[in-house]
């Protein structure tokens, strides 16, 4: 790993024009930085400082950019920072919710309008000061949904999708997210350093909508959608005597190819009881799941990631999308997705507490047992 010196450091911020120079593997060892400088086609983007616009564009026309990169429920109360005639940084309205949304500018390669709430500015901060570690104790949200430029490889400029970001330091292997650059889903960049982040591609919400799993038994194409319990067996006892080979396929319904391929995978024996049906080896859990029990879906879970991940990639059942505790409201169909098992509040990541079948949404907000679902395929 090669040694940069503090004053090395900010003669590339300078020779990139960025305030925020963010360097992979930032490690502090006796008052000098270790790092690996990302390479120029990781270095643009993430650029979220608050220098704002282009000297000389108007207030309105810096607003409306600034306001394109976020969603509506974050950018109607945030604070709006761009530059005044000299390209100094000024704030154009002032806000109230956390977020903060510059309007980036469309001259400049890796200057891209984005809004970010406070944590994810902290972690940005820390970045540029050589911290070894972000500070932040919670995860930073970045939207930039009016999408990005970044300079590739060859020097060409590479324009990037709509996406929006957390900033919290996920792990590929312990995860099973993908360290891949790519168009749609999720990947992580930076990872195996203290300023991983998790990208995610596309929008972060759709249009708020439930399905009754009775009249969606076409939502979940790997599960029969039934709202009862487990039907006994003619001894009475509760087991489900399904044969290893279907559960086993069941599970596997549930997850990437990559977790399935070396996860363990449990089901039920004859008498109901939870058996091993295939010894794995990368950390993950893979459970068949019930055909007939709500809220029982096939699914696979990291084992070795804080936070966890599940995988619900062949849709599930569920009573309630606020209430956990809910035994008896119809079942509810829920389209494939993943999960990020750790608490997230609606009004400091902008993410809505409404089911969508696109897009992101906080279940059970407030609850004991709060998370993030993303819908689709990571």
């Amino acid at each position: 790993m090669k040694i940069i010196q503090r004053n090395e450091i900010q003669r590339i911020r300078q020779r990139h024009g960025l305030s925020i120079c963010f360097a992979a593997g930032l490690l502090l060892q006796q008052g000098m930085v270790a790092a690996q400088v990302p390479s120029a086609a990781d270095r643009g983007y993430m650029n979220i400082d608050e220098s704002g616009g282009a000297a000389g564009e108007t207030k309105e026309v810096q607003m409306a950019r600034a306001i394109a990169a976020g969603p509506k429920r974050v950018t109607d109360a945030a604070r709006i920072v761009g530059s005044d005639a000299q390209g100094k940084t000024m704030v154009l309205r002032e806000g109230k919710n956390g977020f903060t949304c510059v309007p980036g500018n469309p001259k400049v390669v890796g200057r891209p309008a984005s809004c970010s709430n406070e944590a994810a500015r902290q972690w940005s901060a820390d970045l540029a000061a050589g911290i070894p570690s972000p500070t932040n104790t919670v995860a930073g949200f970045i939207y930039m949904l009016a999408g990005a430029t970044e300079r590739g490889e060859s020097g060409s400029t590479i324009t990037v999708g709509p996406q929006w970001l957390i900033v919290w330091p996920f792990d590929p292997k312990a995860t099973g997210l993908s360290a891949t650059k790519k168009d749609s889903g999720a990947y992580i960049l930076w990872a195996g350093t203290p300023y991983a982040h998790l990208h995610i591609m596309g929008q972060p919400i759709g249009k708020a909508v439930e399905h009754l799993a009775a009249d969606h038994t076409g939502h979940m194409p790997a599960m029969g959608v039934h709202d009862g319990v487990a039907e006994p067996k003619a001894d009475g006892k509760p087991g489900t005597g399904e044969p290893a080979d279907m559960q086993i396929a069941r599970a596997i319904s549930a997850g990437p190819k990559h977790v399935t391929d070396g996860a363990r995978i449990t089901g039920t024996d004859a008498e109901g009881k939870t058996i091993v049906l295939r010894e794995g080896d990368n950390g993950f859990v893979c459970r068949a799941g019930s055909l007939k029990i709500v809220a029982l879906p096939p699914q696979c879970s990291s084992t070795k990631s804080k936070p966890t991940i599940i995988y619900m990639l062949a849709g599930a059942t569920q009573r309630s999308i606020s209430d956990p505790d809910d035994k008896k409201s119809p079942a509810l169909s829920i389209g494939p997705h993943w999960m990020i098992m750790m608490k997230f509040d609606s009004q400091t990541t902008g993410i809505p507490e409404t089911y969508s079948d696109t897009g992101a949404y906080v279940m059970w907000s407030g609850s004991r047992m709060g998370h993030m679902h993303i819908m689709g395929i990571p």
